[in-house]
């Protein structure tokens, strides 16, 4: 029997089927039919139906009504139907509609009521930013700037997330941050790459699972803030999808596509170049991308220099073919070289990272029975390589033990194969969707110390010791759609299994080896519901409330005395196998909305998690090396954790040129464990700035400040150092010389300030944060064709 049939036991199985009747059944009748808005209909409502090419419905875009001036009467996004509802006031005469990888479409309005439908053409992509707080299946979100990770000139995806309310990143090097979703970190926050599971490289995360990626060949980053990705996979207290960017299908002809670009900045941002050719026919399309990064070390704002080297090469291919017009197959993969990474917040460096993938997904929409039926396999596989030739530990020192210098070599690799499907049934105001998807991660690392003069090896330990983790689960979920409302509920099972291969006998010894021996079995189940309603044209009421879990990670059950990426320092860490799963239980509510020109959200979230892993000092552990701290930690379930807080945006476009925005996100943590402020929460932030434009957007200019406040609740049990508050200013624009080319550029950190945000890694040698760039001057050029 095949691992992936192994995991799905009957048993599991007939939990989920048997749970999923008795939950959707009664759903209906427990949550009462959400009541018709009594809100007398508009005698110039007007109903948009937004499609592509193939007849598919368009979520997210952005449909407004427009006087002659350019003046919007109204404005509202689609919703997962595509269809969108707007008052016209009887004023407005233009219709226009616009999404991220489609040309902005307008239609004249003969009438100011009935139904349109638009039918949007393909476009050269843009990178935008998608953040949810509900079940991403119901229509609602927020959207950065469509063109947020080119005009930030982002050389890194998790990078331009931290300009998005409620989420951050940690800093170890000048690429490959770690992306933060209201104080959840590492693997608490679930990473897909087009919907693939894709892990960290190595034991010291120097990088994260949405590292190895191009940003240029990024469409849309997908943003879940809560436990309502249930039906993307598992263990996702909050999740992050990268869809990388493909062509689609042509509605006529062929159409042939491209984009070259580069940029380059000074104070060690290096140079950036990307190419891209794609061609989309009625039945098969095809495209082929290229990305080359570089850079080298930087100043911060007070002149001290980080190191800052690193050099990428990104390639990526896609296919797709029509079989019929009810059945689509698509392929895609992917390569990635890095080398030479310095990462001054680890105790290594990244001598190389090499990143394989590869994809294949069917569509398939039969005239009976499923609307669409969805399946998917996946394999991505990375080898990583650590050293610490640039390290001090790389040279002699009297009076140190050891005092001669040491050489590290530490092969990771980290490969991952698994496989998605389900099925989805419209069934009138109701869509069901049922599904499963497994994958088996594989993680092995060999750590070898020699001594630097004589080469001799001094030792070797396994500190992932050839471990796997599988895990496999199935969903059903019911979302419910009429007149004004929208409720969905998901269900989930998930059943993991963790084991290692060899483990040194000090493992075994300071663990105790549990009676079930180093494999763990965890059978889960995680569950949401959220609603949102429509309140008036344009504007949105949402609440949810969701139980997701998390299977401990390799890391936290077989580490073998090696540092812990999450707290900071640079002790010795041991695993322990009965670590019980981690559990989060959230509520949200929030609203958004738009008035004339005026857009508004707030989102508010209260957190408690259960069995949260954590670490307590063990003075009874030796350390492995003596060139660790004396005190070692040991992996523990903790009392629990809550977390509370939330994210405000406010923007305007005042005439036909200028717009100005502002926005604030707050996050609170308690362990209770310690009874202290939780690890690894960032302070009260706030972000404003103005944007002046040409009314088609033949230019623009934007200036941005953001204010952060000083973090003084620290995690003081777990070493954790306060940071001092800081303000910066960000200058940025972009000229359209024509339609096919575009010149950007702009100053980040205008004043120069030293700072340092409050998740950046320490460095392990001297305790201090690693800083932020201070000022840096970019500029660079697009063509598109």
């Amino acid at each position: 029997m095949s691992w992936f049939s192994k995991r799905l036991r009957w048993r599991v199985a007939g939990r989920f089927f048997l749970s999923s009747a008795v939950v959707l059944a009664v759903a209906p009748a427990a949550l009462g039919a959400p009541p018709t808005a009594s809100a007398e209909v508009s005698a110039h409502e007007l109903v948009v139906e937004v499609a592509d090419a193939q007849g598919r419905p368009v979520a997210g875009a952005r449909v407004s009504v427009r006087e002659p001036d350019g003046h919007v009467v109204a404005s509202a996004t689609s919703d997962a139907t595509g269809r969108v509802t707007l008052d016209s006031n009887g004023s407005g005469v233009e219709l226009r509609v616009e999404r991220t990888g489609f040309l902005e479409a307008t239609r004249r309005l003969e009438t100011d009521t009935g139904e349109i439908r638009v039918t949007l053409d393909l476009a050269p992509v843009e990178g935008r930013v998608v953040v949810r707080a509900a079940l991403p299946e119901l229509a609602q979100e927020t959207s950065l700037d469509a063109a947020d990770l080119a005009d930030r000139a982002s050389r890194d995806v998790a990078q331009a997330l931290r300009s998005a309310p409620g989420l951050d990143a940690v800093r170890r090097g000048p690429v490959n941050l770690d992306p933060v979703v209201r104080g959840l970190a590492e693997t608490q926050v679930a990473a897909f790459v087009d919907g693939t599971v894709t892990l960290a490289a190595g034991p010291a995360r120097m990088d994260s699972g949405l590292s190895h990626v191009a940003p240029h060949g990024v469409s849309e980053v997908q943003v879940v803030k809560g436990p309502y990705a249930l039906s993307w996979g598992s263990g996702a207290l909050s999740a992050i999808d990268v869809q990388l960017t493909e062509p689609g299908f042509a509605s006529a002809g062929t159409r042939w596509t491209g984009k070259v670009s580069t940029d380059g900045r000074n104070n060690g941002g290096g140079e950036d170049a990307f190419a891209s050719v794609a061609g989309s026919g009625e039945r098969v399309y095809g495209q082929l991308l290229g990305e080359h990064r570089a850079g080298d070390d930087y100043d911060s704002g007070d002149g001290t220099r980080v190191p800052g080297d690193y050099e990428s090469l990104d390639l990526h291919w896609s296919l797709g073919f029509k079989a019929s017009d009810s059945w689509t197959v698509e392929g895609s993969g992917g390569y990635q070289a890095q080398d030479d990474i310095d990462y001054p917040g680890q105790i290594l460096d990244a001598t190389y990272f090499r990143t394989r993938s590869v994809q294949l997904r069917s569509v398939f929409r039969p005239s009976r029975g499923a609307d669409e039926v969805f399946a998917q396999v996946y394999s991505n596989r990375k080898d990583h390589r650590m050293n610490n030739d640039e390290k001090p530990t790389a040279q002699p020192m009297a009076g140190r033990i050891p005092p001669f210098g040491i050489r590290v070599d530490l092969p990771t690799e980290s490969n991952t194969a698994g496989g998605r499907l389900y099925a989805v049934f419209d069934r009138g105001d109701w869509t069901w969707r049922t599904g499963g998807d497994a994958y088996r991660a594989r993680q092995n690392a060999i750590r070898r110390i020699y001594r630097r003069d004589t080469d001799q090896l001094v030792f070797e330990d396994r500190i992932w010791p050839d471990a796997e983790l599988t895990s496999a689960g199935v969903y059903g979920q019911g979302v419910w759609r009429h007149d004004r409302w929208q409720v969905g509920g998901t269900l989930r099972l998930d059943n993991a299994e963790s084991q290692a291969g060899e483990v040194s006998d000090f493992f075994r010894s300071a663990t105790g080896v549990p009676p079930g021996g180093l494999s763990r079995d965890d059978d889960t189940w995680s569950a949401a519901v959220s609603t949102t309603v429509r309140v008036g044209d344009g504007w949105l009421l949402h609440a949810g409330v969701g139980r997701a879990v998390r299977t401990p990670t390799i890391l936290e059950r077989y580490s073998d005395r090696i540092p812990s990426s999450r707290f900071q320092v640079s002790a010795e860490f041991v695993g322990n196998p009965s670590l019980d799963p981690e559990t989060s239980l959230e509520w949200d509510l929030g609203a958004q909305g738009s008035s004339g020109r005026t857009s508004v959200s707030l989102d508010l979230f209260y957190r408690s998690l259960g069995d949260n892993v954590t670490v307590l000092p063990d003075p009874s552990l030796p350390r492995r090396l003596p060139l660790s701290p004396p005190l070692a930690y040991r992996y523990v379930n903790g009392d629990g954790a809550i977390y509370y807080g939330g994210e405000f945006r406010l923007s305007q476009e005042v005439g036909r040129r200028f717009s100005w925005w502002t926005n604030a996100e707050y996050t609170h943590g308690e362990d209770r464990t310690f009874d202290e402020p939780a690890f690894g929460v960032p302070p009260l932030a706030v972000d404003a700035g103005i944007r002046v434009a040409a009314p088609r957007g033949r230019w623009w200019t934007s200036l941005a400040a953001r204010w952060v406040a000083d973090q003084d609740r620290v995690a003081t049990a777990r070493l954790e150092l306060p940071t001092e508050g800081y303000t910066t200013f960000d200058l940025r624009g972009a000229v359209e010389i024509n339609p096919r080319v575009t010149v950007r550029g702009g100053v980040e950190n205008l004043t120069d300030e030293e700072y340092t945000t409050h998740l950046n890694a320490r460095n392990p040698f001297t305790g201090a944060r690693i800083p932020e760039p201070g000022r840096r001057i970019y500029g660079g050029f697009e063509l598109t064709f």
